[in-house]
């Protein structure tokens, strides 16, 4: 479990990268550009865009600038944002999904630490050079920049652990390959890292790759999969597969969902007890990083990009990934020091996502100031700790439509 005093420590090194020279000189992209005392620094561009500017950007940037009474135009900002590469908000997210990696501070699921991958389409700015970089997506009507982000979500941490971000013309298998090879799924001796994946993804190509690098694994698959698999009657099963010389022992589970469809899940886990039931809990977990999507782009707003160029969507975008999961541990924090006080016979309950994302980006600065940090830390997971919501699992009552289904309640700028 992770403890206060390693998240400050993260938040520390996060403080002394940020305003180190070695910092600024490797991710300026000018070797000019911050050299002399201006009103908008390295520090302040980057602060501003982890922030989350989501109002317009001059009214943003007059409250970001308030109590310096400077008065900072739009074109200045602009100028000033894409002489920072994208790069520094990549090392910035980086930096909190390592947050686990150190020996007894990942939470675990029967010895496992868990991870889900999948993949979504995200919006960009709708101009030529979002076009150039990211390919356009068409459809019968038109046609229109998309870019392609795959996750790595580490589903018993609720952290993104890595990311996928390409244009279109990339598929999602070929994230998923990439990001086997993520330094967050390095092992150690205290777990075993266990994969999940959705339809989209099975292969024998993939199920060859996860049984070389020793991880276990829980795929759902289509009836057209495999044939060994395909003939396997509804149950529980144990199959091999040849392929390329190698034979591979798979378990195959086969329920019905419903009269019309059936669930298969393929896997390698042997264990006495890890039965059907075991399986079918297992691959609900998965759902979490469904939410994650549903947090990034409703809570979030990663799509409502306030700059146009190709370079300010990557920076938000990481900026977004670096808040998700700064709230995240803010979250977890806070739930474990409520522990059983935080449910009622009634209702099982969590604190309030959209409420502690939205404290930690206006409070980012100071967070990241170095000041007083963990006396700030300690005033989040209070403040934190004041608004929750019920956990309504496997909901069946029918939810009312209304206009803001679409947004769930957000105003969502666009950028033509």
């Amino acid at each position: 479990m992770i403890t206060k005093e390693n998240f400050c420590a993260v938040l520390s090194d996060v403080n002394k990268l940020i305003y180190s020279d070695e910092f600024k000189e490797k991710y300026c992209l000018n070797e000019n550009a911050f050299s002399r005392n201006r009103k908008l620094s390295f520090t302040d561009i980057i602060f501003f865009i982890l922030g989350m500017p989501r109002k317009s950007l001059s009214t943003e940037l007059d409250i970001f600038f308030e109590k310096s009474s400077l008065s900072i135009t739009k074109q200045a900002f602009s100028k000033a944002r894409y002489q920072i590469s994208e790069q520094a908000f990549i090392h910035l997210f980086q930096s909190t999904a390592r947050i686990y990696n150190t020996p007894g501070s990942s939470s675990l699921w029967n010895g496992y630490r868990i991870f889900a991958v999948d993949g979504s389409m995200i919006t960009v700015p709708h101009n030529s050079k979002t076009a150039a970089e990211f390919g356009l997506y068409r459809n019968n009507h038109s046609e229109y920049p998309m870019a392609r982000a795959s996750v790595l979500y580490d589903v018993t941490n609720d952290l993104v652990a890595d990311v996928e971000f390409t244009g279109i013309t990339v598929g999602e298998r070929e994230h998923a390959s990439n990001l086997l090879d993520s330094p967050q799924l390095i092992q150690t001796a205290g777990y075993q890292n266990l994969l999940i994946f959705d339809r989209g993804y099975p292969s024998r190509n993939l199920i060859l790759d996860l049984e070389k690098r020793g991880f276990s694994y829980l795929i759902r698959c289509t009836h057209s999969f495999l044939k060994c698999v395909n003939e396997c009657p509804e149950g529980d099963h144990i199959v091999n597969d040849e392929y390329k010389g190698t034979s591979t022992r798979l378990r195959v589970i086969k329920t019905d969902i419903d009269n019309d469809n059936k669930q298969i899940l393929v896997s390698n886990l042997f264990g006495p007890d890890q039965d059907i039931e075991y399986h079918k809990r297992l691959y609900r977990m998965r759902w979490g990083i469904e939410t994650k999507y549903g947090e990034l782009k409703t809570r979030l707003r990663v799509e409502n990009f306030s700059g146009k160029n190709p370079r300010a969507v990557y920076q938000e975008f990481y900026a977004a990934l670096f808040i998700s999961n700064i709230s995240a541990i803010i979250k977890s924090l806070s739930e474990a020091e409520l522990g059983v006080e935080l449910n009622t016979p009634k209702h099982l309950y969590q604190l309030n996502r959209s409420y502690i994302i939205g404290l930690v980006a206006r409070k980012i600065k100071c967070l990241l100031a170095g000041v007083r940090l963990y006396d700030l830390v300690i005033d989040l997971i209070v403040k934190a700790k004041h608004i929750k919501s019920i956990i309504r699992n496997e909901r069946h009552s029918h939810r009312n439509k209304n206009h803001h289904d679409a947004t769930n309640g957000f105003y969502i700028r666009v950028t033509v």
